[in-house]
């Protein structure tokens, strides 16, 4: 295998764009991380290049590579092979973004961007790969201890047992963070319990287990039945978690180890855990500590150069489960610091995919207009920052300039909050004096 140069950014009499860099050193580089950890600290060394059919012997020092800056080909993933019965990928309607219809499970991704994998089909040279290279941290998705609940959640045999993977890692010194899904009904109640405790057994090594309720869509047809987490369930969850958490945390010199996503809290009306139960949000990504983080940075501007006299009225863009968190949390905070700022909640009903996904990151363009449509018309709205891609499209590839066409006002995504100074600007723009 090689490695194809996409685009030469910088300058270079060495590289041309199109070149399959083959070897290092006569190492063979197979993809993309094989040159990024080649390539981390060379003085020089010869670059076998193939181009046009014939291959090239460069050497090439360190200052060299380093002024060509070489765009390289998107690294090819490895495909997931499993059938979980909560699978969301697989209960998505037609006619979204092609790639949301992609399941990888790359462990090279998951060190890179830390998506969870399953490591199930991994084979002997990838194991050795991942503690050679010191890929840490992985992600991985553990989802239950038990190996026969572990096949019926994902929907066929274990290759390998998840137990001896974390143990082998662990000797390798790699470093992980897991995550369970809970599902009722299949790994909740004792399952539950013995699935954290054998985790928490490879501490330091798993540094975390995050704990998310399945999600559902109303697409499930063939599907196996499945149902969500209850309000009565999430709160009991939440007393196991406090408890759960402090015992490890007695063990562990103050980490709790055990972390639930937001949705728990909201759903059963508990109150967030504060900033320091979260030890540095090592699972943010996985919803968990996302309205603690939000919270914070919003009260940073609150109480940092932001001028709290701000006279204007803006709608905010979320859905269900953030109206709950917006009405218990956010609101009151801008009464109490900048009381002539009016917040109007725009509360979205996702109807594509169903009432049962709750979450602002499943909008879509289509249902943020219809609900928008449905109230009073405002010159400026503020869509959640986690509904669009990193192109700014959203699930069914619409624009915040098509939603802004749509309802002839200006719409806007803010990196962070709604007080963030692109948004403050607008906002000045229509102040009411």
């Amino acid at each position: 295998m090689a490695v194809r140069i996409k685009r030469i950014n910088g300058k270079s009499e060495i590289f041309k764009e199109g070149d399959l860099v083959a070897s290092m050193d006569g190492r063979a580089v197979e993809d993309q991380l094989d040159l990024i950890y080649m390539t981390s600290d060379f003085d020089e060394a010869v670059f076998a290049l193939e181009r046009e059919g014939r291959i090239l012997k460069k050497k090439v020092s360190f200052e060299e590579f380093g002024k060509a800056r070489l765009e390289f080909e998107e690294m090819q993933f490895k495909r997931c092979k499993s059938h979980c019965v909560f699978c969301f990928v697989e209960q998505m309607p037609r006619g979204l973004r092609r790639s949301l219809y992609v399941k990888d499970d790359d462990y090279r991704f998951s060190f890179l961007y830390g998506n969870y994998v399953t490591l199930n089909d991994l084979d002997e040279r990838e194991f050795q790969r991942i503690i050679d290279y010191n890929l840490s941290p992985i992600y991985i998705s553990v989802h239950a201890a038990d190996r026969k609940v572990r096949e019926k959640l994902f929907g066929r045999p274990m290759k390998h047992d998840i137990l001896e993977i974390l143990s082998r890692l662990t000797d390798g010194g790699i470093t992980m963070h897991t995550q369970i899904v809970l599902v009722p009904g299949y790994n909740d109640g004792e399952v539950l319990e013995e699935t954290v405790n054998k985790l928490f057994l490879f501490f330091p090594s798993v540094m975390s287990v995050a704990v998310v309720p399945v999600g559902l869509t109303s697409h499930r047809e063939k599907l196996a039945p499945l149902r969500g987490v209850s309000v009565k369930e999430a709160r009991g969850i939440v007393e196991w978690a406090k408890a759960k958490g402090s015992e490890f945390a007695a063990k562990t010199g103050g980490k709790r180890f055990l972390y639930l996503s937001d949705e728990f809290y909201l759903n059963a009306d508990e109150e967030l855990p504060d900033e320091d139960s979260y030890d540095g949000f090592p699972q943010l990504s996985n919803g968990v500590g996302m309205c603690r983080t939000f919270l914070n940075e919003l009260t940073e501007r609150i109480e940092g150069p932001l001028q709290p006299d701000i006279n204007c009225e803006l709608g905010i863009v979320t859905g269900v489960l953030g109206q709950k968190f917006f009405t218990r949390y956010v609101i009151p905070l801008v009464e109490e610091h900048i009381p002539k700022l009016k917040i109007n909640l725009i509360t979205v009903a996702n109807e594509l995919f169903g009432s049962s996904v709750t979450v602002s990151g499943l909008l879509s363009g289509r249902d943020i207009v219809k609900a928008i449509k449905k109230s009073d018309c405002l010159p400026l709205y503020v869509l959640p920052p986690n509904c669009v891609n990193y192109e700014g499209r959203l699930l069914d590839e619409s624009t915040v300039e098509d939603i802004g066409k749509a309802l002839s006002s200006t719409v806007t995504i803010p990196e962070a909050t709604f007080l963030d100074d692109e948004v403050i600007e607008l906002c000045r723009g229509r102040d009411k004096r």
